[in-house]
């Protein structure tokens, strides 16, 4: 496997992240980015810059979702940041924004989910905020369907479905509190929760051989591993970092799972990023809980699956700027591509074989893949 690079994109902010979507239904995808300043680029497939509109002026977008929520047949942008407000705009022919409606959050958003949680036949908005609250979001004007508050900032959400009932769905999320809580999809109701005394960063959950599972962790360093229905651990497996990021796949199946810890070994200024040593992780559990494969030493920012049937791959970046290509069954790095800034995000688009990474430096690289992953 080889990657070969088109384009290289330079922008005078970081660029925090990136999406790919036929926004003005004019029949070419774009790429549209957010940056720590609060603008978004417009950009073609080239890399030419087709249009930038100031949303939140010196305030970072940390978040970017793209779907069409009111069924117009009409992609909207859906955006929240560091300022606390939700924003959902649509995009004319010629790139211009028409603000569609707005939420306002107490501090920043933390993580914004779409999904269809209360059985009404529309795509909700579940957004989560560090002002302590986790919201619930009609899609048509952004009116409060229901929402729950807990003791301190909520840091991640999944929608959980059940496999033997698709219509009953629940939604897990953990907090800077130290719990993790469930709530029911329909009403909102709490239907369990569990403490804990360090901050909880990240949660997902398992169809395994031994049930149903929630997997999160956080400050204590520590993966808890517990049965859904009684809370119980089922396993632990300590970490030498934070635990950052917890994801399940393939869907729907959901029986393996990726959780990655995150270093601030880069925060002591005195040593340069490129010889920083981390202590990272990445480990791959299967469906039995056994850990498939680990690799260390990768402090990963973004990480992501691709493929389907039983051949995936994991798309990942790093604090130190490299770009990783990962075989899923082996953990084996089939590329690995080393930029010298810190990557905040990579996305693949697949009938293009076209891989994009943006950076701290406002940065985004453009790679073609020589080979089919689908």
């Amino acid at each position: 496997m080889k990657v070969t690079k088109l384009w290289k994109f330079k922008y005078k902010a970081s660029i925090l992240g990136i999406e790919i979507a036929d926004i003005n239904c004019n029949g070419q995808s774009e790429i549209i980015a957010y940056t720590k300043t609060g603008i978004l680029l417009f950009i073609s497939l080239s890399g030419k810059l087709l249009h930038e509109e100031i949303i939140s002026k010196d305030l970072p977008l940390w978040h970017l979702r793209i779907c069409d929520i009111d069924d117009d047949g009409r992609l909207e942008l859906i955006l929240g940041g560091m300022d606390g407000i939700l924003r959902i705009f649509k995009c004319s022919f010629a790139y211009n924004l028409e603000l569609f409606w707005t939420h306002k959050f107490g501090a920043s958003i933390s993580g914004i989910l779409i999904g269809d949680i209360n059985n009404d036949n529309k795509n909700e908005l579940i957004v989560f905020s560090l002002d302590k609250t986790l919201r619930v979001l009609n899609p048509y004007d952004g009116k409060l369907v229901w929402g729950q508050v807990f003791e301190d900032g909520v840091g991640d959400a999944k929608i959980f479905i059940n496999d033997k009932n698709f219509h009953k769905k629940e939604i897990l999320a953990c907090g800077n509190d130290g719990t993790i809580r469930s709530f029911a999809g329909i009403a909102g109701n709490l239907l369990w929760f569990k403490k804990h005394t360090d901050k909880m960063r990240a949660i997902a959950y398992m169809n395994t051989i031994k049930g149903q599972l929630v997997i999160y962790g956080g400050d204590d360093k520590k993966l808890h591993i517990i049965n859904k229905n009684t809370q119980e651990e089922i396993k632990t497996k300590e970490f030498d970092d934070y635990i950052w990021k917890c994801i399940s796949y393939p869907s729907p199946i959901f029986n393996n799972a990726l959780v990655s810890s995150y270093s601030f070994a880069y925060f002591d200024e005195s040593i340069p990023l490129e010889k920083t040593e981390f202590t990272s992780q990445l480990i791959c559990l299967d469906q039995s809980l056994s850990i498939n494969w680990e690799l260390i030493g990768y402090n990963i920012e973004f990480l992501n699956i691709i493929g389907k049937f039983d051949e995936f791959y994991i798309f990942a970046v790093t604090t130190k700027g490299e770009l990783l290509i990962i075989e899923e069954q082996t953990g084996k790095i089939l590329i690995n591509n080393i930029y010298n800034s810190c990557a905040n995000m990579i996305q693949f688009l697949t009938k293009k074989r076209l891989l994009l990474s943006c950076f701290d430096d406002g940065t985004i690289i453009t790679y073609k893949l020589d080979e089919h992953l689908d």
